[in-house]
Protein backbone atom coordinates (compact mmCIF):
# COMPACT_ATOMS: atom_id res chain seq x y z
CA UNK A 1 0.00 0.00 0.00
CA UNK A 2 1.40 3.60 -1.03
CA UNK A 3 1.49 6.00 2.12
CA UNK A 4 -1.09 7.90 0.36
CA UNK A 5 -3.19 5.03 0.95
CA UNK A 6 -2.17 4.06 4.15
CA UNK A 7 -3.03 7.81 5.18
CA UNK A 8 -6.48 7.72 3.14
CA UNK A 9 -7.01 4.75 5.12
CA UNK A 10 -6.16 6.29 8.73
CA UNK A 11 -8.92 9.05 7.57
CA UNK A 12 -11.75 6.64 6.43
CA UNK A 13 -11.20 3.95 9.35
CA UNK A 14 -9.54 5.34 12.17
CA UNK A 15 -11.43 3.19 15.09
CA UNK A 16 -9.80 0.24 13.53
CA UNK A 17 -6.32 -0.96 14.56
CA UNK A 18 -5.80 -2.28 11.03
CA UNK A 19 -7.03 -0.32 8.72
CA UNK A 20 -8.66 -1.62 5.22
CA UNK A 21 -7.27 -0.53 1.74
CA UNK A 22 -9.68 2.52 1.16
CA UNK A 23 -11.87 2.14 -1.90
CA UNK A 24 -10.70 4.98 -4.23
CA UNK A 25 -14.17 5.12 -6.34
CA UNK A 26 -15.71 6.24 -3.01
CA UNK A 27 -17.30 9.39 -2.02
CA UNK A 28 -15.36 9.28 1.62
CA UNK A 29 -12.14 9.66 -1.23
CA UNK A 30 -12.81 12.22 -2.73
CA UNK A 31 -14.82 10.68 -5.78
CA UNK A 32 -17.43 12.47 -6.96
CA UNK A 33 -20.23 12.23 -10.17
CA UNK A 34 -20.03 15.03 -12.79
CA UNK A 35 -21.98 13.24 -15.50
CA UNK A 36 -24.81 11.27 -15.55
CA UNK A 37 -28.36 11.01 -17.11
CA UNK A 38 -31.04 12.49 -15.59
CA UNK A 39 -32.31 8.70 -15.38
CA UNK A 40 -28.94 7.81 -14.15
CA UNK A 41 -28.34 10.54 -10.80
CA UNK A 42 -29.40 8.13 -8.20
CA UNK A 43 -27.28 5.29 -10.00
CA UNK A 44 -24.81 8.10 -9.45
CA UNK A 45 -25.41 9.04 -5.65
CA UNK A 46 -25.73 4.46 -4.67
CA UNK A 47 -23.07 3.60 -7.07
CA UNK A 48 -20.49 6.23 -4.86
CA UNK A 49 -21.67 6.49 -1.49
CA UNK A 50 -19.77 3.54 0.19
CA UNK A 51 -22.90 1.85 1.50
CA UNK A 52 -22.84 -1.90 1.70
CA UNK A 53 -26.41 -2.36 1.29
CA UNK A 54 -28.19 -3.72 -1.69
CA UNK A 55 -30.07 0.30 -2.89
CA UNK A 56 -32.54 0.47 -5.74
CA UNK A 57 -31.29 2.73 -8.05
CA UNK A 58 -34.80 3.80 -8.96
CA UNK A 59 -34.58 3.19 -12.72
CA UNK A 60 -37.96 1.52 -14.04
CA UNK A 61 -37.79 -0.76 -17.08
CA UNK A 62 -39.49 2.35 -19.16
CA UNK A 63 -35.99 3.76 -19.05
CA UNK A 64 -33.80 0.84 -20.32
CA UNK A 65 -30.50 -0.08 -19.64
CA UNK A 66 -27.37 0.71 -20.98
CA UNK A 67 -27.15 4.40 -18.37
CA UNK A 68 -23.86 5.88 -18.04
CA UNK A 69 -22.35 8.01 -14.80
CA UNK A 70 -18.59 9.94 -14.96
CA UNK A 71 -16.85 10.04 -11.91
CA UNK A 72 -14.08 12.33 -11.42
CA UNK A 73 -11.53 10.90 -9.18
CA UNK A 74 -9.17 14.03 -6.89
CA UNK A 75 -5.87 13.26 -8.45
CA UNK A 76 -4.18 11.00 -11.06
CA UNK A 77 -4.93 7.37 -10.16
CA UNK A 78 -3.91 4.04 -11.83
CA UNK A 79 -6.80 1.44 -10.82
CA UNK A 80 -5.40 -1.89 -10.68
CA UNK A 81 -8.52 -3.70 -9.53
CA UNK A 82 -12.50 -2.60 -9.63
CA UNK A 83 -15.67 -4.24 -9.22
CA UNK A 84 -18.51 -4.20 -6.59
CA UNK A 85 -19.07 -4.62 -2.90
CA UNK A 86 -21.54 -7.93 -1.76
CA UNK A 87 -25.19 -8.29 -3.00
CA UNK A 88 -27.64 -10.17 -1.58
CA UNK A 89 -31.43 -9.88 -3.09
CA UNK A 90 -34.66 -11.94 -1.81
CA UNK A 91 -38.22 -12.81 -2.74
CA UNK A 92 -39.19 -9.78 -5.53
CA UNK A 93 -35.38 -8.24 -5.55
CA UNK A 94 -33.97 -11.65 -6.98
CA UNK A 95 -31.99 -10.94 -9.92
CA UNK A 96 -32.25 -6.93 -10.38
CA UNK A 97 -29.44 -6.34 -9.67
CA UNK A 98 -27.11 -4.76 -12.21
CA UNK A 99 -25.17 -7.81 -13.47
CA UNK A 100 -22.79 -5.99 -16.46
CA UNK A 101 -20.53 -2.87 -16.17
CA UNK A 102 -18.05 -1.38 -18.61
CA UNK A 103 -15.65 0.66 -16.92
CA UNK A 104 -13.73 3.32 -19.30
CA UNK A 105 -10.70 5.71 -18.01
CA UNK A 106 -9.69 8.98 -19.41
CA UNK A 107 -7.07 11.43 -18.63
CA UNK A 108 -8.02 13.92 -20.57
CA UNK A 109 -11.59 15.36 -19.73
CA UNK A 110 -14.86 13.85 -18.25
CA UNK A 111 -16.35 14.26 -22.23
CA UNK A 112 -13.65 12.59 -24.17
CA UNK A 113 -10.42 10.52 -24.20
CA UNK A 114 -12.36 7.09 -22.68
CA UNK A 115 -10.69 3.70 -23.55
CA UNK A 116 -11.74 0.62 -21.44
CA UNK A 117 -10.40 -0.58 -18.51
CA UNK A 118 -11.84 -3.70 -17.60
CA UNK A 119 -15.90 -5.19 -17.99
CA UNK A 120 -17.33 -6.76 -14.74
CA UNK A 121 -19.95 -9.27 -14.86
CA UNK A 122 -21.25 -10.06 -11.38
CA UNK A 123 -22.06 -13.22 -10.13
CA UNK A 124 -25.16 -14.07 -8.20
CA UNK A 125 -25.05 -16.37 -5.14
CA UNK A 126 -21.29 -15.11 -4.40
CA UNK A 127 -20.75 -14.00 -0.97
CA UNK A 128 -18.38 -10.91 -0.42
CA UNK A 129 -16.95 -8.24 -3.17
CA UNK A 130 -16.57 -9.15 -6.13
CA UNK A 131 -13.33 -7.99 -7.84
CA UNK A 132 -11.50 -8.15 -11.31
CA UNK A 133 -7.89 -6.96 -12.21
CA UNK A 134 -7.43 -4.27 -15.10
CA UNK A 135 -5.56 -5.54 -17.44
CA UNK A 136 -3.62 -2.68 -18.67
CA UNK A 137 -3.55 -0.59 -15.81
CA UNK A 138 -3.18 3.48 -16.60
CA UNK A 139 -3.12 6.82 -14.84
CA UNK A 140 -6.77 8.47 -15.25
CA UNK A 141 -8.62 11.47 -13.68
CA UNK A 142 -12.29 10.10 -14.87
CA UNK A 143 -13.97 7.21 -15.11
CA UNK A 144 -16.88 6.35 -17.22
CA UNK A 145 -18.88 3.41 -16.25
CA UNK A 146 -21.82 2.23 -17.87
CA UNK A 147 -24.38 -0.56 -16.49
CA UNK A 148 -25.44 -3.12 -19.53
CA UNK A 149 -27.67 -5.17 -17.98
CA UNK A 150 -29.06 -7.08 -14.71
CA UNK A 151 -29.62 -10.49 -14.43
CA UNK A 152 -32.91 -10.93 -15.16
CA UNK A 153 -35.70 -8.67 -16.50
CA UNK A 154 -37.64 -6.40 -14.40
CA UNK A 155 -41.00 -7.90 -14.32
CA UNK A 156 -43.18 -4.71 -14.39
CA UNK A 157 -42.39 -1.11 -15.30
CA UNK A 158 -42.30 0.12 -11.76
CA UNK A 159 -39.44 -2.36 -10.73
CA UNK A 160 -35.63 -0.70 -9.92
CA UNK A 161 -32.94 -1.92 -10.91
CA UNK A 162 -30.59 -2.78 -7.74
CA UNK A 163 -27.07 -2.26 -7.10
CA UNK A 164 -24.90 -1.89 -4.47
CA UNK A 165 -21.36 0.34 -5.08
CA UNK A 166 -18.42 0.21 -6.99
CA UNK A 167 -15.09 -0.51 -5.73
CA UNK A 168 -11.30 0.96 -6.83
CA UNK A 169 -8.30 -0.16 -5.62
CA UNK A 170 -4.41 1.13 -7.06
CA UNK A 171 -2.48 4.15 -6.46
CA UNK A 172 -3.15 7.86 -6.27
CA UNK A 173 -0.86 10.68 -6.72
CA UNK A 174 -1.41 13.81 -3.62
CA UNK A 175 -4.62 15.22 -3.84
CA UNK A 176 -3.67 19.08 -4.16
CA UNK A 177 -5.48 20.85 -1.63
CA UNK A 178 -4.89 24.52 -1.72
CA UNK A 179 -5.66 26.80 0.79
CA UNK A 180 -8.67 28.73 -0.88
CA UNK A 181 -9.78 25.53 -2.92
CA UNK A 182 -13.45 26.01 -0.96
CA UNK A 183 -13.14 29.95 -1.13
CA UNK A 184 -15.96 31.13 -3.61
CA UNK A 185 -19.96 31.12 -4.18
CA UNK A 186 -22.13 28.37 -5.87
CA UNK A 187 -25.77 28.42 -6.92
CA UNK A 188 -27.22 25.02 -6.17
CA UNK A 189 -28.77 23.32 -9.08
CA UNK A 190 -32.67 22.78 -8.86
CA UNK A 191 -32.56 18.88 -9.63
CA UNK A 192 -29.31 17.36 -10.18
CA UNK A 193 -26.34 17.32 -12.50
CA UNK A 194 -27.20 18.44 -16.01
CA UNK A 195 -30.41 20.70 -14.68
CA UNK A 196 -30.08 24.38 -14.51
CA UNK A 197 -28.34 26.26 -11.74
CA UNK A 198 -31.24 27.59 -9.27
CA UNK A 199 -31.49 30.28 -6.83
CA UNK A 200 -30.28 28.68 -4.04
CA UNK A 201 -26.43 29.91 -3.13
CA UNK A 202 -23.25 28.54 -1.08
CA UNK A 203 -20.75 30.82 0.07
CA UNK A 204 -17.95 29.45 2.02
CA UNK A 205 -14.44 30.77 3.06
CA UNK A 206 -11.33 28.34 3.50
CA UNK A 207 -8.30 29.39 5.60
CA UNK A 208 -5.81 26.78 5.91
CA UNK A 209 -7.82 23.60 6.49
CA UNK A 210 -10.90 25.48 8.16
CA UNK A 211 -14.17 26.68 6.39
CA UNK A 212 -16.79 29.06 7.55
CA UNK A 213 -19.58 29.90 5.51
CA UNK A 214 -23.67 30.46 5.05
CA UNK A 215 -25.99 28.88 2.59
CA UNK A 216 -29.44 30.67 1.47
CA UNK A 217 -31.73 27.51 0.38
CA UNK A 218 -35.37 27.99 0.31
CA UNK A 219 -35.67 30.74 1.72
CA UNK A 220 -33.82 29.53 4.84
CA UNK A 221 -30.78 30.90 6.08
CA UNK A 222 -28.39 28.29 7.67
CA UNK A 223 -24.38 29.01 8.63
CA UNK A 224 -21.74 26.50 7.89
CA UNK A 225 -18.52 25.15 9.53
CA UNK A 226 -16.19 22.82 8.87
CA UNK A 227 -12.79 21.50 7.68
CA UNK A 228 -10.91 19.79 4.83
CA UNK A 229 -8.77 16.93 4.72
CA UNK A 230 -7.06 14.92 1.94
CA UNK A 231 -8.85 17.54 -0.21
CA UNK A 232 -12.65 16.74 1.19
CA UNK A 233 -14.89 19.24 2.94
CA UNK A 234 -16.68 17.80 5.67
CA UNK A 235 -18.92 20.58 6.88
CA UNK A 236 -22.09 20.93 8.76
CA UNK A 237 -24.84 23.69 8.63
CA UNK A 238 -26.97 24.97 11.38
CA UNK A 239 -30.23 27.09 11.05
CA UNK A 240 -31.30 29.33 13.94
CA UNK A 241 -33.03 26.77 15.77
CA UNK A 242 -30.07 24.72 16.55
CA UNK A 243 -31.53 22.05 13.69
CA UNK A 244 -28.29 20.65 11.92
CA UNK A 245 -26.94 18.90 8.49
CA UNK A 246 -23.94 17.22 7.79
CA UNK A 247 -22.47 17.49 4.05
CA UNK A 248 -19.37 16.31 2.69
CA UNK A 249 -18.39 17.65 -0.80
CA UNK A 250 -15.61 17.95 -3.27
CA UNK A 251 -14.59 21.31 -5.79
CA UNK A 252 -14.51 19.20 -9.31
CA UNK A 253 -11.80 20.55 -11.81
CA UNK A 254 -14.35 22.64 -13.83
CA UNK A 255 -15.42 24.22 -9.82
CA UNK A 256 -18.67 23.00 -9.30
CA UNK A 257 -19.34 21.64 -5.31
CA UNK A 258 -20.43 18.26 -5.34
CA UNK A 259 -21.47 15.61 -2.66
CA UNK A 260 -23.69 14.36 -0.56
CA UNK A 261 -26.06 15.92 2.11
CA UNK A 262 -26.89 14.18 5.08
CA UNK A 263 -30.26 15.44 6.39
CA UNK A 264 -32.60 12.12 6.68
CA UNK A 265 -31.61 10.18 3.47
CA UNK A 266 -28.24 10.85 1.99
CA UNK A 267 -28.95 13.36 -0.92
CA UNK A 268 -26.55 13.70 -3.52
CA UNK A 269 -26.14 17.92 -4.49
CA UNK A 270 -24.20 19.67 -7.16
CA UNK A 271 -23.46 23.53 -7.54
CA UNK A 272 -22.00 25.51 -9.61
CA UNK A 273 -19.40 27.95 -9.47
CA UNK A 274 -20.79 32.12 -9.90
CA UNK A 275 -18.44 34.41 -8.68
CA UNK A 276 -21.21 37.18 -9.57
CA UNK A 277 -24.24 35.17 -7.06
CA UNK A 278 -25.77 37.39 -4.11
CA UNK A 279 -23.53 36.91 -1.25
CA UNK A 280 -25.56 33.93 1.10
CA UNK A 281 -24.50 35.43 4.24
CA UNK A 282 -25.88 38.94 3.86
CA UNK A 283 -22.89 40.33 6.41
CA UNK A 284 -19.27 39.53 6.83
CA UNK A 285 -18.80 35.98 7.71
CA UNK A 286 -18.18 35.29 10.99
CA UNK A 287 -14.11 35.16 11.43
CA UNK A 288 -14.24 32.27 14.38
CA UNK A 289 -17.71 30.12 13.95
CA UNK A 290 -16.77 28.03 17.09
CA UNK A 291 -17.27 31.75 19.19
CA UNK A 292 -20.21 32.54 16.78
CA UNK A 293 -22.00 29.23 17.39
CA UNK A 294 -21.28 29.13 21.13
CA UNK A 295 -22.15 32.93 21.74
CA UNK A 296 -25.72 31.93 20.19
CA UNK A 297 -26.05 29.34 22.55
CA UNK A 298 -25.52 26.60 19.32
CA UNK A 299 -23.37 23.69 19.37
CA UNK A 300 -20.17 24.06 17.74
CA UNK A 301 -19.52 20.67 15.63
CA UNK A 302 -15.46 20.12 14.79
CA UNK A 303 -14.22 17.80 11.91
CA UNK A 304 -10.67 19.19 11.89
CA UNK A 305 -9.62 17.78 15.65
CA UNK A 306 -8.09 14.61 13.99
CA UNK A 307 -6.78 11.75 16.51
CA UNK A 308 -4.06 8.71 15.12
CA UNK A 309 -5.66 5.29 14.29
CA UNK A 310 -7.35 3.82 17.25
CA UNK A 311 -6.01 6.69 19.87
CA UNK A 312 -6.22 9.80 21.57
CA UNK A 313 -3.25 11.01 20.56
CA UNK A 314 -3.87 14.57 18.73
CA UNK A 315 -2.34 14.95 15.44
CA UNK A 316 -0.35 17.78 14.16
CA UNK A 317 -2.97 18.78 11.66
CA UNK A 318 -5.69 19.07 14.67
CA UNK A 319 -3.88 22.40 15.55
CA UNK A 320 -5.98 24.62 13.69
CA UNK A 321 -9.13 23.33 14.79
CA UNK A 322 -7.68 23.26 18.44
CA UNK A 323 -6.75 26.62 18.12
CA UNK A 324 -9.84 28.45 16.83
CA UNK A 325 -11.89 26.68 19.89
CA UNK A 326 -8.75 28.05 21.84
CA UNK A 327 -9.35 31.55 20.65
CA UNK A 328 -13.16 31.31 20.90
CA UNK A 329 -12.48 30.56 24.82
CA UNK A 330 -10.06 33.26 25.19
CA UNK A 331 -12.58 35.77 23.48
CA UNK A 332 -15.39 34.88 25.86
CA UNK A 333 -13.72 34.01 29.57
CA UNK A 334 -17.21 33.82 30.98
CA UNK A 335 -17.73 30.74 28.83
CA UNK A 336 -18.16 26.94 30.25
CA UNK A 337 -18.24 24.35 27.87
CA UNK A 338 -18.92 20.01 27.64
CA UNK A 339 -16.65 18.82 25.18
CA UNK A 340 -18.35 15.79 24.01
CA UNK A 341 -16.00 12.88 21.71
CA UNK A 342 -17.63 11.35 19.00
CA UNK A 343 -16.57 7.75 17.09
CA UNK A 344 -18.35 6.24 14.10
CA UNK A 345 -20.25 2.76 14.54
CA UNK A 346 -16.83 0.38 13.90
CA UNK A 347 -15.77 -1.63 16.96
CA UNK A 348 -17.57 -2.07 19.61
CA UNK A 349 -20.17 0.12 22.11
CA UNK A 350 -18.15 -0.34 25.07
CA UNK A 351 -14.83 0.72 22.99
CA UNK A 352 -15.72 3.30 21.10
CA UNK A 353 -17.59 4.75 24.15
CA UNK A 354 -14.41 4.41 25.51
CA UNK A 355 -12.20 5.94 22.89
CA UNK A 356 -14.27 9.06 22.89
CA UNK A 357 -13.88 10.02 26.15
CA UNK A 358 -10.44 9.83 26.27
CA UNK A 359 -10.52 11.96 23.29
CA UNK A 360 -12.83 14.41 24.64
CA UNK A 361 -10.35 14.28 27.41
CA UNK A 362 -7.33 15.09 25.34
CA UNK A 363 -9.05 18.19 24.15
CA UNK A 364 -9.61 19.63 27.69
CA UNK A 365 -6.10 18.59 28.73
CA UNK A 366 -4.37 20.60 25.30
CA UNK A 367 -6.79 23.34 26.10
CA UNK A 368 -5.97 23.55 30.03
CA UNK A 369 -1.84 23.47 28.88
CA UNK A 370 -2.55 26.63 27.76
CA UNK A 371 -3.96 28.29 30.43
CA UNK A 372 -7.55 27.91 29.69
CA UNK A 373 -9.47 27.03 33.39
CA UNK A 374 -10.17 23.30 34.02
CA UNK A 375 -13.26 24.04 35.78
CA UNK A 376 -14.41 25.65 32.69
CA UNK A 377 -14.59 22.76 30.45
CA UNK A 378 -16.00 18.91 30.86
CA UNK A 379 -15.52 16.49 28.81
CA UNK A 380 -18.12 13.49 27.76
CA UNK A 381 -17.67 10.41 25.72
CA UNK A 382 -20.71 9.69 23.92
CA UNK A 383 -19.57 6.67 21.40
CA UNK A 384 -21.37 5.83 18.44
CA UNK A 385 -24.79 7.03 19.90
CA UNK A 386 -25.38 10.34 18.02
CA UNK A 387 -24.62 10.16 15.19
CA UNK A 388 -24.50 13.07 12.48
CA UNK A 389 -25.23 10.57 9.20
CA UNK A 390 -26.23 6.42 8.28
CA UNK A 391 -22.93 4.45 9.48
CA UNK A 392 -23.96 2.30 6.43
CA UNK A 393 -21.42 4.40 4.28
CA UNK A 394 -17.83 5.36 4.66
CA UNK A 395 -18.15 9.22 4.14
CA UNK A 396 -21.60 9.28 6.48
CA UNK A 397 -19.16 7.42 9.06
CA UNK A 398 -16.72 10.03 8.37
CA UNK A 399 -18.70 13.00 9.24
CA UNK A 400 -19.78 10.87 12.52
CA UNK A 401 -16.23 11.01 13.53
CA UNK A 402 -16.60 14.33 15.30
CA UNK A 403 -16.03 16.19 18.78
CA UNK A 404 -18.51 18.56 19.60
CA UNK A 405 -18.40 21.65 21.86
CA UNK A 406 -21.30 22.52 24.12
CA UNK A 407 -22.16 25.89 25.88
CA UNK A 408 -23.54 25.24 28.99
CA UNK A 409 -25.64 27.76 31.35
Amino acid sequence: MTQLALMLAALLFPNAAHAEEPNLLALSAGAVVVRAEPKAEKLASVAIDGSTQTLGVGIPKREPLPMTIVIELPANTTLKRLGSEDFNEYGSASGRHIKTFRLEGSSTSPDEGFSELVTITLKEGHEGPQLWDVPSPREVRWVRVTALDTHQPAASDVQPHNFTELLGYGEQAAIEEGDARFTGKWRLRRKGINDEPGLNVVELTQEGSMIRGCEKIGGQFLTISGSVEGGLARLVAENGQGQRSALIASRTLDGQLAGVTFAGPARPFWAAADADAPSACGEPIPENPVLSALEGGHVAVLHGIHFDVDSDRLRADATPALEQLLAALQASPALKVRIEGHTDSDGSDSHNLDLSERRAKAVVTWLTQREVSAGRLEAVGKGETTPLADNDTSSGRALNRRVEIHPLK
